[in-house]
């Protein structure tokens, strides 16, 4: 969505209006597409109901089969902005990025601090094996 918003920001008038056009054009062309679905599969119950005895598995299959490009059509001409109904956000994309984001920010973050507490540890073994090598040798010790 950002990259569209540039898009349109950069373009100039004439250019947006062919933009316009191009799309007012695919919703009429799908709006089209779903008429004919529409019309062709009620032509075709009718004839199976009134010729076939009621079997309707061929009408059945040509409506799930087209359906799908019908599907496919109207998501290369809307997109998912109209999908909120089915859970679908328009900002979907945007979204789970910006969760991705997060995450893998998150875990360079746990990363750099294990990283820094072994620093300190050794640090901290450094400084007792110092600290073991100045103190002199009691032969208590050994006992």
């Amino acid at each position: 969505m950002a990259f569209t918003r540039l898009r349109i920001d950069s373009m100039k008038n004439d250019d947006i209006y062919a933009l316009a056009g191009k799309k007012v054009r695919a919703k009429k062309g799908f709006l089209y597409h779903l008429l004919a679905y529409v019309l062709i599969l009620t032509m075709l119950s009718a004839i199976m109901y009134y010729e076939n005895d009621g079997k309707m598995l061929p009408v059945i299959i040509v409506g799930l089969s087209w359906g799908i490009g019908v599907a496919a059509h109207y998501l290369s001409t809307f997109g998912t902005d109209n999908l909120e109904f089915l859970g679908v956000s328009s900002d979907w994309e945007e979204e789970e990025l910006e969760k991705e984001l997060a995450r893998l920010v998150h875990k360079r973050q746990l990363r750099e601090e294990i990283e820094r507490e072994r620093d300190l540890l050794r640090r901290s073994e450094q400084l007792d094996l110092r600290e073991m090598e100045k103190r002199p040798l009691d032969t208590r010790d050994l006992l």
